[in-house]
C-alpha cells in the first residue's frame, strides 16, 4: 500500500483541502478518483484546525483499511465505523437502548432517535467526515442537521450496494448544502482497459468519466473445468508476480472460505487471508502482509488490489439489465488497478458480460 503525499495531488484533490472547516459539503467522483485518500486528508486538515472529527465508513473491512493506509495522518483523528458512532453517541446521551425497527440490529428507528434529541435538546460540535458516504441512510443524515454536526461526504452513486442508501441530491437537501458537489475527475486508480469496461455498466447514472491514460492488459474471461484448476492458476500468477497485491472476491462467504482452505492445500497459508464480518477468525486483514486477500462482495467497497479475480462468474444470475446488477459489477470492476480475471464454468458464459464488446475483453478457456 502506498498514501500519496500533499505533492501528488491533483488540481481537484488540492480543492478538497480548501473547504472551508465549517459547514457541510458534498465531493463525488468515479472510482478511482481518490475519494478514500482525500476523505482521510479532509479529516487530517480538520483536526490540525482544532475540530473534533471523526471519520466514518460504511464497513469495518474499509474502517481497518484506512487506519492501516495512512496511520500517521489518522493517529489523531478518530476512525470507526458509522454503526459504531451512532451507538457511541447514543450511549453516551442516553440510559436506553439505540431504538430499532423491526427489520434487524443494523436498522435504527431514526424517527424515534430525532425525536429524543429534541427532547433532551442534544447539539455537537463535531464534524463527521465520511467515506462512500451513498452507503448511509439519509435518516442518519436528518440527525446530523439536527444535531448541528458539520459533515463532509464523499459518494459517489454509482457505487450504491444495497438498499440502505442515499443519492446525492437527498444528502445535499438534506444537509442543506446549496453549492454543487465537488467532483474529482481523475481515475488514478485503475488502467484505461480495466476503466472502459467499468464504463460498461455505469447504466444511467453515467456522470462525467474521465478515462485513465495510463495502459494496461485488457480484463480475461477464463472457462475453467473446475475451482482448483483455477485456484492452481492463480497460484501460478502470485508466484510470477510477488510484488503484487491480489484480491479474491467472492459472492458468498461459503466460497470464500472454500477458497482460503484450498489455497492453504497449495501451500499458501502464510500468504492468505480472508474477511468474513461474521466469523471471529476471520474479522480482520492486515494490509501490509500476506498479498493474497480473500473478501466478498459485501466487503470490497473502498478496496484496491493490482490483480482482481472473480472466481464464481456463474453466481451473477440476476437480470444483466437492471441498475443494482450493473452497479454492482462496475464497483466490482473497479477494484483492480492493473489486472482482472473473470472466471466460470460450463460452455455458456454468465449474461453479465455476454453483451460486452470483443475488443474490452479477452476470452479464452482454461
Amino acid at each position: 500500500m502506498s498514501f500519496p503525499s500533499l505533492l501528488d495531488l491533483d488540481a481537484g484533490q488540492q480543492k478538497v483541502l480548501d473547504l472551508p472547516f465549517r459547514g457541510s459539503h458534498v465531493i463525488t467522483g468515479s472510482p478511482g478518483g481518490g475519494k478514500t485518500v482525500m476523505a482521510v486528508y479532509r479529516t487530517w486538515a480538520l483536526a490540525l484546525a482544532g475540530r473534533d472529527v471523526v471519520l466514518l465508513t460504511r464497513s469495518n473491512l474499509l474502517h481497518q483499511y484506512i487506519a492501516q493506509m495512512s496511520p500517521l495522518l489518522t493517529e489523531s483523528p478518530q476512525v470507526t465505523t458509522y454503526h459504531r458512532w451512532i451507538r457511541r453517541f447514543w450511549h453516551t446521551g442516553f440510559d436506553t437502548d439505540l431504538p430499532r425497527t423491526d427489520e434487524g440490529d443494523w436498522s435504527y428507528d431514526w424517527p424515534e432517535i430525532q425525536r429524543a434529541c429534541i427532547q433532551r435538546n442534544i447539539r455537537s460540535t463535531a464534524h463527521l467526515v465520511i467515506d462512500e458516504g451513498q452507503n448511509l441512510p439519509i435518516g442518519f443524515y436528518h440527525l446530523c442537521r439536527l444535531l448541528g454536526v458539520g459533515v463532509s461526504v464523499f459518494a459517489d452513486e454509482n457505487q450504491r450496494i444495497g438498499d440502505d442508501h442515499s443519492t446525492l441530491s437527498e444528502i445535499r437537501r438534506t444537509l442543506r448544502v446549496d453549492a454543487d458537489p465537488l467532483v474529482l475527475h481523475e481515475n488514478r486508480r485503475n488502467s484505461r482497459e480495466i476503466a472502459m469496461l467499468a464504463a460498461e455498466f455505469r447504466g444511467e447514472v453515467r456522470g462525467d468519466v474521465s478515462m485513465p491514460a495510463r495502459s494496461g492488459s485488457r480484463p480475461v474471461v477464463t472457462r475453467t473445468p473446475s475451482l482448483d484448476h483455477l485456484l492452481a492458476g492463480i497460484s501460478h500468477y502470485f508466484s510470477a508476480h510477488r510484488d503484487r497485491s491480489i484480491g479474491i472476491i467472492c459472492r458468498s462467504t461459503v466460497l470464500l472460505r472454500d477458497i482460503q482452505s484450498r489455497l492453504t492445500g497449495l501451500g499458501l497459508a502464510k500468504h492468505t487471508q480472508a474477511y468474513a464480518h461474521d466469523d471471529q477468525y476471520r474479522k480482520t486483514i492486515d494490509f501490509s502482509s500476506r498479498p493474497i486477500r480473500i473478501v466478498s462482495t459485501a466487503s470490497m467497497k473502498g478496496l484496491e488490489f493490482d490483480s482482481v479475480f472473480v472466481p464464481d462468474l456463474d453466481a451473477y444470475t440476476e437480470d444483466p439489465t437492471s441498475v443494482e446488477a450493473r452497479l454492482r459489477f462496475l464497483v466490482l470492476c473497479t477494484r483492480a488497478r492493473e489486472d482482472l480475471h473473470f472466471a466460470h464454468r460450463g460452455p455458456q458464459q454468465p449474461a453479465i458480460l455476454s453483451d460486452i464488446p470483443e475488443s474490452l475483453l479477452v476470452r479464452h478457456s482454461g
